[in-house]
C-alpha cells in the first residue's frame, strides 16, 4: 500500500510540472531577478526628454519618432535710417536756405546743400573780393548748383573776421525753368509765380520799376535780407530771382 501512494504522488508532481510546460502559458520570471536588473539598466541608459523635445509613441513594430521644435526670435532693428532729404528741405527765407543759415560755416553749408542737390556745378574757390562787384572783406567764394548760388566771405552785416555764409541767390533772369527746380519760400512761392503770392505770404512788399535804359530790371524788397527781381511791379508780374542775405551777390 505504501508503494502505490508514492507513485501517485510522483505522478501528481509530474503533471503539475507538465502544466508549466504548456506552450500557451506565460513563463514565470527567473528567480534570480535578472529581468528586473535589465529593465533598470535600460531606464538608466535612456535619458529623459528635454523640454524642447516632443516624443511621439510609435506602434510596437516601429521605432519611436522624436521631433525637436526650434523657436526663432526676431529682434527689432537697433537703428533707424532717416529718409533722404529732398528739395523741400531747402526753404528760401531771410534767415538762410534750409538749414544753411546766414553766418554758417562755409564747408558745413556746402556739404549740407550738396547732400540734397548733389555736387556743385561750379566753385570759384577763395578769391579776391574784386572778382565780384560790391564785395567787402579780404576773401570771397561763390558755389553754384545750377541757378542756385551761395556766397561766402569774411565780412558782412552778419559777421566779420571769419568766413561765413553771407547770401544766397536762386534764379537767373535769362534761365527761368533751369535746375534745380522746386525750391520755395515757406509760403510756397517759387520762380515764375506772381508777385501777389509774395504779398499774400509777407503782407506787403516794396517795389522798384528799375531802368530799362541802364538794363536794371524791376525788383522787390520784403525786408533787409530778402529781395528779388521780377518782370514788373504789378500783382500779376512774375518772380524771376529770389535773393537772401546781404553783401555781394555777384
Amino acid at each position: 500500500m505504501t508503494a502505490p501512494r508514492r507513485v501517485i504522488a510522483l505522478c501528481a508532481l509530474a503533471l503539475a510540472g507538465c502544466a508549466y510546460l504548456d506552450a500557451d502559458a506565460e513563463p514565470l520570471p527567473p528567480v534570480d531577478g535578472s529581468a528586473t536588473t535589465d529593465a533598470a539598466t535600460e531606464a538608466e541608459a535612456s535619458p529623459a526628454p528635454s523640454e524642447a523635445t516632443d516624443s511621439i509613441e510609435a506602434s510596437p513594430d516601429e521605432p519611436a519618432i522624436t521631433t525637436t521644435t526650434t523657436t526663432t526670435t526676431t529682434l527689432p532693428p537697433t537703428t533707424t535710417i532717416p529718409p533722404p532729404l529732398g528739395v523741400d528741405e531747402l526753404i528760401l527765407g531771410p534767415e538762410g536756405i534750409g538749414g544753411a543759415l546766414l553766418g554758417a560755416d562755409p564747408d558745413t553749408s556746402v556739404s549740407y546743400i550738396s547732400s540734397i542737390l548733389g555736387a556743385p556745378t561750379d566753385d570759384s574757390g577763395w578769391v579776391d573780393p574784386l572778382e565780384f562787384y560790391l564785395c567787402r572783406g579780404t576773401t570771397v567764394r561763390r558755389v553754384e548748383w545750377g541757378v542756385l548760388s551761395v556766397m561766402f566771405g569774411d565780412e558782412s552785416d552778419i559777421a566779420t573776421g571769419r568766413t561765413h555764409l553771407i547770401s544766397w541767390t536762386y534764379g537767373l533772369i535769362d534761365r527761368l525753368g533751369d535746375e534745380p527746380l522746386g525750391l520755395r519760400t515757406a509760403g510756397g512761392v517759387t520762380l515764375g509765380d506772381q508777385l501777389d503770392g509774395l504779398r499774400a505770404e509777407f503782407g506787403s512788399i516794396a517795389v522798384d520799376e528799375g531802368d530799362a535804359d541802364l538794363d536794371i530790371p524791376p525788383s522787390f524788397y520784403i525786408g533787409p535780407t530778402l529781395r528779388g527781381l521780377s518782370t514788373g511791379v504789378a500783382d500779376d508780374d512774375y518772380v524771376l530771382v529770389l535773393i537772401g542775405g546781404s553783401g555781394c551777390t555777384g
